[in-house]
């Protein structure tokens, strides 16, 4: 038990390694992607989501129904925008959950490709070393941004109503038959079906990102590799060169330029198939990321109907997976121009007719970056990222 708690530690961030933390967070979900792990998800992570989809269901549709539609309140109409926006975020939550769980076998098989990737790459060599030093950078995007939510649960689902007041419990967040809320035992009743709800509307997600960080942080890391593989393409190459034994020893002296051709061919392979394996990647994620900037946007729009300080737990969250989304689409953009500006550098100048002609066919694939995209409406960096923050901004000076 120790030593698996131990592999989500910093110091273990090999590709395996990473792929299995993401499939036990998925797992405890009951969603499993690594076709590695045969062991059956236990019975408890099922009744734990079906109790989790029951609690959701009761508190985030048939409740916010019936208090947007049937109930009277004071300021019912910044309530009901709160509550409203409530709705459409955890509708986000379990639309892109329930589209992944439908996409796991796609998933399992993007996956294996990726692990037969990663298990052709020479252990201990240049490239398997630059690789591993990508893979620690990204798990610790993992770690800070799975720690952060588990800080937002606590503090909003747990901290706040019952340590700090429990008329912290807002209105808008009242469930069907348990009114008033703040009596007990309905209060106790409502705190157990919210927090219960944490399962699918938050860490469905969260959990879904880390998957799709790991996966495209290692195609950063493959892309970077491979960039560094060209910049010393040349020297390998004059080094492998004066290496060969004498004439007398040897039936057959390679030219440095057979030794480019060899290097050459293995690089537009990797970056060839590394591109392949992405875009099935881009294709399977690319319509929940759509989803979740649709309804993001309708969901940030209505909370600020409520009020800037009705959405000190909300707006962070959304941030939070937008952000995470952006960043990841940013490295992994950056990664592929590395790898465009690696070619240019590659001292093609000095490479025969052939391989100048290789290394042209392959700058015209490099200029086709790799990007995260949501199914059309956006590509995911940082361009993005900033004009989701001045959309936010100005919706909330046009509500004030």
């Amino acid at each position: 038990m120790l030593e698996e708690l131990r592999k989500f530690g910093l110091d273990r961030h090999d590709f395996p390694t990473l792929l299995g933390n993401a499939s036990t967070l998925l797992r405890i979900l009951t969603l499993n992607i690594d076709s590695r792990n045969t062991k059956r998800i236990s019975f408890i992570f099922y009744v734990l989501m079906l109790v989790s989809l029951f609690c959701y269901f009761y508190a985030y549709i048939i409740s916010v129904i019936w208090f947007i539609f049937f109930r009277e309140v004071d300021k019912g109409m910044l309530k009901k925008s709160l509550a409203f926006s409530e709705l459409v975020t955890s509708t986000v939550s379990v639309t892109n959950f329930s589209y992944m769980y439908w996409n796991k076998n796609k998933l399992k098989r993007i996956i294996d490709a990726y692990i037969l990737c990663d298990s052709n790459v020479e252990p201990n060599s240049r490239m398997s070393r630059n690789i591993e030093v990508t893979l620690k950078s990204v798990k610790k995007r993992v770690f800070i941004s799975w720690i952060f939510v588990v800080s937002l649960v606590a503090v909003h689902f747990i901290g706040r109503p019952l340590v700090v007041d429990r008329n912290s419990m807002k209105d808008y967040q009242l469930l069907l038959g348990l009114d008033p809320g703040v009596e007990t035992p309905n209060f106790e009743i409502s705190v157990f079906v919210i927090t219960m709800t944490v399962p699918i509307i938050l860490f469905a997600p969260v959990n879904i990102i880390v998957l799709l960080i790991v996966i495209a942080g290692y195609s950063e890391a493959y892309m970077l590799a491979l960039s560094e593989e060209l910049l010393c393409l040349w020297e390998d190459a004059e080094t492998d060169y004066q290496m060969q034994p004498p004439i007398e020893e040897s039936n057959h002296i390679i030219s440095i330029d057979e030794f480019v051709k060899r290097r050459l061919d293995n690089i537009i392979k990797s970056h060839v198939q590394s591109i392949q394996m992405f875009q099935q990647v881009d294709d399977v994620f690319r319509n929940g990321n759509a989803i979740q900037f649709v309804l993001f946007s309708i969901s940030v729009a209505a909370c600020l109907m409520g009020g800037l300080q009705n959405t000190y737990a909300q707006i962070p969250f959304i941030l939070l997976l937008v952000g995470m989304n952006c960043f990841t689409g940013q490295n992994l953009l950056d990664a592929s121009c590395t790898f465009e500006a690696a070619v240019y550098l590659c001292n093609w100048e000095k490479f025969d007719r052939n391989n100048m002609k290789s290394v042209l066919l392959m700058l015209r694939s490099a200029q086709k970056n790799m990007k995260l995209s949501a199914r059309g409406v956006a590509f995911l960096t940082y361009a993005s990222l900033t004009y989701i923050f001045k959309s936010i901004y100005s919706m909330y000076t046009a509500f004030q």
